[in-house]
């Protein structure tokens, strides 16, 4: 070791300096840990009670590319105090190529959802081309229910916390939406796949299965949901949901007029819960995704009196979860030939129909939960912490001090220059005679920027990258702004499909196949990869004067 009287005055100093503060950061070491605790914040969700009344609007998917469309019928949905929605997720458009995903529209409405606090029930269909057999069409399931699986899994990853729920399919106990026919057991590989994947991608998301139509069996063309389930749990099904869903269309019978009626829709949601009690799922619940009435047919039930009757008895069964109307809008009121013309509770001007507000009063007296926009997340404050803060600081603070003396005591003392010592000698003290001036400055007031607006949802193009920050005025200081950018899609997409099949009411097996009505619907496209227009396609009802059932939408 050196001896201290070799050593310079200054590098002592530095020594010693060098030392007081590895103490200062070895003491610190000691405190409390500092560091900031993780924020849990409750994202919207689904509440599954039975009063819970949401809205299925698979049309919003069509105008998934005008923001203020996107806003309009969610300012419309919550006026009538409605705090969840069902959004149709068709993974045909979405990942049109295998591994080229096209998010764009499905982040406009997600997005804005999750905006409000609006719990979302997802509802994934169709099949891309790359994925299912030569010559089938978007209703297929894929050849290998893996690539389903991948594609849920990469749908709960990127939704988390926003999403509440997927139903695995749409109806597919019906064959204009699982092709060629129904197929139980490949369902439930289906829903087997999506499970596993949504479950590691969002654990607390949850998994709705069989979304089956009320219909009876007729050939190849439509199985009786209650077979349906029963030959879901004989292919493997349960433990891979976490309740099941139902369509309960009936347009002519009143729910609650159904319970004695054999294939009435109530008659068909008791076996299925007594199916669900006999595997072990009793404590599960049955979600009805579907239920409306069309207003521009002849012959069908008055819609504000049928919902109101639904709600109504619905809410009383014990097995009951959420129901979600079908729908909000009509596509076109002057319809009177096709029903899914007319389901919706707004004509297509904005005109609130009775059963609007039966649905508001309903919610009124049966408060929903969510409805508020989800809060950034804080740091919770822990006393401790704040309390390490202060002394790390006083002890840094009161050692630095310490080595400046130090540093001071061992630097030699400055000593003047020739010039200064001859500058000082000449240097004669004169007196003014004239008043002092005072000088008063002035300085403006402070400007400050207040937290940046939320951005406002753009439209969807294959590229979106749209930060927003603005400015208001704030009192002392600016909150941080925070700026979002949408994940760029970059996939050419097909043209995006839904199903929707007006109900049909049967007690007896029909004699003659429904047509099937195509309606293809533009979605305007960006200036890169172009987005195809989406269509979709409702087979025209069949109705029957005994009430049995009918196909979903």
């Amino acid at each position: 070791m050196p001896s201290l009287s070799h050593t310079s005055p200054t590098a002592l100093a530095a020594a010693v300096f060098a030392l007081l503060m590895f103490c200062a950061v070895a003491g610190a070491a000691l405190l409390p840990n500092s560091r900031a605790a993780i924020a849990i914040v409750d994202t919207a969700s689904i509440s599954d009670s039975s009063t819970t009344v949401g809205i299925s609007d698979n049309d919003m998917y069509f105008e998934s590319t005008d923001p203020a469309e996107i806003a309009k019928r969610l300012d419309e949905m919550q006026s009538l105090g409605v705090k969840n929605i069902r959004l149709a997720i068709p993974w045909a458009t979405v990942e049109p190529a295998q591994g080229q995903f096209d998010w764009t529209p499905i982040d406009n409405m997600v997005n804005a959802a999750a905006a409000r606090g609006i719990g979302v029930l997802g509802v994934i269909n169709t099949t891309p081309t790359w994925a299912r057999g030569t010559y089938t069409n978007v209703y297929a399931p894929p050849d290998d229910p893996a690539n389903f699986g991948a594609f849920a899994g990469a749908l709960a990853a990127r939704y988390s916390g926003k999403v509440s729920a997927y139903e695995v399919w749409n109806e597919p106990n019906a064959a204009f939406a699982y092709q060629p026919g129904p197929d139980p057991a490949g369902y439930t590989a289906l829903l087997k796949s999506a499970y596993t994947a949504i479950k590691s991608a969002d654990p607390q998301a949850q998994v709705i299965g069989a979304v089956v139509g009320a219909t009876v069996s007729w050939g190849s063309w439509t199985l009786n949901p209650v077979d349906f389930v029963q030959q879901m749990y004989a292919a493997g099904a349960k433990g891979y949901f976490d309740a099941l869903s139902f369509h309960p269309y009936q347009w002519t019978l009143p729910f609650s007029s159904g319970a004695l009626v054999p294939n009435s829709p109530l008659d068909q949601a008791n076996r299925i819960y007594q199916l669900m009690q006999a595997n072990g799922d009793g404590t599960k619940k049955i979600w009805s995704s579907e239920y409306g009435v069309p207003t521009g047919v002849p012959n069908v039930g008055n819609q504000a009196s049928m919902i109101n009757d639904f709600l109504t008895t619905w809410s009383n069964l014990s097995y009951a979860g959420p129901t979600f109307l079908y729908t909000l809008v009509d596509r076109d009121s002057s319809n009177t030939w096709d029903p899914e013309a007319t389901f919706g509770l707004f004509t297509d001007s904005w005109v609130a129909k009775a059963a609007a507000q039966v649905v508001k009063d309903f919610i009124a007296a049966h408060p929903q939960t969510g409805g508020s926009p989800t809060p950034p997340p804080t740091p919770p404050t822990n006393p401790l912490d704040a309390w390490a803060q202060a002394v790390q600081a006083a002890i840094q603070a009161w050692l630095k001090s310490i080595a400046d003396a130090i540093a001071a005591a061992f630097a030699p003392a400055p000593q003047a220059t020739t010039a200064q010592t001859l500058a000082a000698a000449a240097t004669t003290t004169t007196t003014s005679s004239s008043a002092p001036t005072t000088t008063s400055s002035s300085s403006s007031a402070p400007t400050t920027t207040g937290e940046p607006v939320a951005a406002a949802l753009v439209a969807p193009s294959t590229t979106t990258s749209a930060p927003a920050t603005t400015t208001s005025t704030a009192t002392t200081s600016a909150a941080t702004p925070t700026t979002t950018s949408a994940p760029p899609a970059t996939s050419t997409t097909s043209a995006p499909t839904t199903t929707s099949s007006a109900p049909t009411t049967t007690t007896a097996p029909a004699t003659s196949s429904t047509t099937a009505v195509a309606t293809t619907t533009s979605v305007a496209t960006s200036t890169t990869p172009s987005t195809a227009a989406p269509s979709s396609t409702s087979s025209a009802p069949t109705t029957q004067q005994t009430p049995a059932t009918t196909a979903a939408h």
